[in-house]
């Protein structure tokens, strides 16, 4: 559709774009959630930083995992030539890998700081989706990431996506993935409205996206994501997901267990002295 937008003699890559407007959304809505919870400020951008870093670092190195043959089959024509390292490592992103790794960040950075691991993730996951959807416009625009062949007026054929294959009516399916996480941004906001027992509302979230993403894989058409027998990377890793979240949902709390409330930790003071 528009993987660019053209300011004078600057070409905005409109996937990008996107990408920073739902950081700082989703960053806002956590700042939001801190003030109401007396959570501290400071905390809360260390961590939205952190997090940040790691759906980047994670995102990527899924993504280079599911081109590894390609990678190998083709390494010296990739690492001898800039460009091709530049659109390596500036293209490719994988969710699930971009999920793990903040999930990873938070924690080595609330066990480096002593603060309260449930306490710190479940302050941004409502946040996921919201980045994630605008994450999704990104990717319809660019053409990325893009569905099934579809008839029209349903599918919509691109006309000069450097990514999706231009004139054939293709499904949506970005546009359906941003609307749905939407959606989950709402639910989880109304879900984490009162104290929840540790982990209940990451497992919300990861049984509702795993179910989501699950779903939509057999409607998408770029086969370059990774297929393993029937199933995308991505179909694999929600059915690892699903129980995982199932069991954050239906866990009992343990005895003197605190649930997840709005106790501040002060973690951010500890970054301040080191």
């Amino acid at each position: 559709m528009f993987p660019f937008i053209h300011a004078g003699s600057l070409n905005i890559g409109t996937y990008g774009l996107c990408i920073l407007i739902g950081a700082v959304a989703g960053v806002g809505v956590a700042l939001i959630r801190a003030k109401r919870r007396n959570f501290p400020v400071e905390d809360t951008l260390f961590l939205s930083f952190f997090a940040l870093i790691g759906v980047g670092v994670g995102a990527k190195i899924l993504y280079l995992i599911t081109i590894l043959p390609d990678l190998i089959e083709h390494f010296q024509e990739i690492f001898t030539s800039l460009e091709a390292i530049n659109l390596l490592f500036t293209n490719g992103f994988v969710f699930y890998g971009g999920l793990i790794g903040a999930v990873l960040a938070m924690w080595w950075y609330t066990h480096h700081f002593k603060m309260d691991f449930w306490q710190s993730v479940e302050l941004l996951i409502p946040s996921v989706p919201l980045v994630h959807a605008f994450g999704r416009i990104g990717c319809f625009c660019g053409g990325c990431c893009y569905g099934i062949p579809f008839d029209p007026p349903i599918g919509i054929a691109f006309t000069n996506s450097p990514v999706a294959p231009n004139g054939i009516p293709l499904f949506p399916v970005q546009l359906v993935e941003a609307g749905l996480n939407f959606l989950l941004f709402f639910f989880l906001l109304w879900f984490a409205g009162k104290p929840r027992p540790q982990g209940r509302i990451l497992g919300a979230y990861v049984i509702a996206y795993a179910v989501i993403r699950f779903v939509l894989e057999f409607l998408r058409y770029d086969y370059e994501r990774g297929i393993l027998w029937v199933f995308s990377t991505s179909q694999w890793i929600s059915l690892i997901l699903l129980p995982i979240g199932i069991w954050l949902l239906a866990r009992r709390a343990k005895a003197g267990e605190k649930p997840v409330s709005v106790e501040p930790s002060g973690a951010g003071e500890a970054v301040e002295k080191e």
